[in-house]
């Protein structure tokens, strides 16, 4: 009997090892299984994003694409040329008129704030004249006069004073007033005759450049923008003459009226 059951034992013991060993075979196929699973997921998710990421960005030569290029934009040669700024203030004889009716004008205007300073100040030093007269007046005849007489004079001596001083607040203001109207006419005038030089000076660089095919013709002025500009690229002598000449001829014509100061 214990022979018996000691191999039944045996058997059920060999039985429950088999059955561990299929099972612990079974958890080690679901580990693999799961984890490579997950790998994969993740590695699909990856490469799904990088391609997204890959679609969104415009690599820089496609935006080619969307110039509307032609053979005008394409990079070209430029011709440049200057003129000296100096050079044309002191030898364009139509700049030396313009400044001569500016300066006419500056003189005829501040003779205006002379002339009107001037007929305040008269009208001014009348009535302080008659002030002081009066005043000497009251002092001298102050102790033969009665209470009322007194107080009477002293009233309109101060009804004058006040007068006075009025009045010369007033000539303050008139003459500020003059002035600025006559310094807004002074550079409405200065402003026209200028921007009318100007204008001459680049409608003639405006047909050399035509002429001779320049691209840009610039303005050199020492202490300017430009801190270095070629001698050979100097054409301020050819822009002179040109509007020298042509300025002469038409002064045959039309000489320069210069306004007179009043």
């Amino acid at each position: 009997m214990f022979v018996l059951h000691l191999a039944k034992f045996i058997i059920m013991n060999k039985g429950l090892l088999a059955l561990n060993g299929i099972l612990g075979a079974a958890v080690i196929i679901l580990f693999y299984l799961h984890f490579t699973s997950s790998n994969a997921s993740n590695t699909t998710n990856t490469s799904t994003e990088n391609n997204n990421s890959n679609n969104n960005v415009i690599p820089a030569d496609s935006l080619n694409q969307f110039l509307a290029l032609d053979s005008n934009i394409a990079a070209k040669p430029i011709k440049i040329a200057y003129v000296d700024s100096d050079s044309l203030d002191r030898n364009l004889k139509m700049l030396d008129d313009v400044e001569k009716v500016i300066l006419e004008k500056e003189q005829e205007l501040q003779q205006k704030i002379k002339d009107e300073d001037a007929r305040i100040k008269r009208k001014y030093q009348g009535k302080l004249t008659k002030f002081e007269k009066r005043r000497k007046d009251y002092t001298m005849k102050g102790p033969t006069m009665t209470d009322a007489e007194l107080q009477k004079e002293q009233q309109a001596l101060q009804q004058m004073q006040q007068e006075l001083q009025g009045a010369d607040q007033n000539y303050q203001m008139e003459i500020m007033s003059l002035q600025s109207k006559l310094e807004q006419e002074y550079m409405v005038l200065k402003t026209q005759k200028m921007s009318e030089y100007y204008k001459k000076v680049q409608e003639f660089c405006e047909g050399i450049a035509t002429r001779l095919g320049f691209d840009f013709i610039m303005i050199y002025q020492e202490g300017g923008a430009m801190l270095h500009a070629n001698k050979d690229l100097d054409i301020s002598k050819y822009v002179i003459d040109a509007i020298n000449k042509e300025y002469d001829q038409n002064n045959i014509a039309n000489p320069v009226q210069v306004p007179l100061a009043q």
